[in-house]
């Protein structure tokens, strides 16, 4: 069965989210907000999320070997605090609403800024909007077998 995506079904809605991911991308720099695109679409199952996230990062240059480190960015030697602080922050809000702790939160807030470490929170439930999204009406990455 094929399933209307979300851009042809409500495209005011999906203009708008598109909006608001250009604004996070301002915010947080394209490849801090890509990473955290990444890590949430892999953690969610989006097979579609996952491949463009990982896309996008091969083309603003950023090695294999880091690209193919997200999934277990904490053991990984890729990656550096910042970068760090949000991919916890990607996890711990995929995996649930409350799961920010204090001591996160502060080293976000001396990682990031006050600013940022907002647009990160939002930045999380909108990739995670986009991967309900893409698994619902069952998007594929392109080239797909399927």
């Amino acid at each position: 069965m094929t399933r209307t995506p979300i851009r042809d079904a409500s495209p005011e809605t999906f203009q708008a989210l598109l909006a608001l991911d250009t604004r996070l991308k301002k915010s947080l720099g394209p490849v801090l907000y890509d990473l955290v695109k990444l890590r949430a679409s892999q953690i969610n199952g989006c097979a579609y999320c996952v491949d463009m996230h990982a896309t996008d990062l091969e083309r603003r240059g950023i090695p294999t070997r880091k690209i193919h480190g997200v999934g277990a960015w904490e053991e990984s030697p890729f990656f550096d605090e910042t970068e760090r602080v949000a991919l916890a922050f990607a996890e711990r809000l995929t995996g649930g609403v409350g799961q920010v702790d204090d001591e996160l939160w502060e080293t976000a807030g001396r990682q990031l800024g006050e600013e940022r470490r907002a647009d990160l929170i939002v930045a999380v439930g909108t990739i995670n909007t986009w991967n309900m999204t893409g698994i619902t009406t069952h998007l594929q990455p392109e080239g797909a077998l399927v």
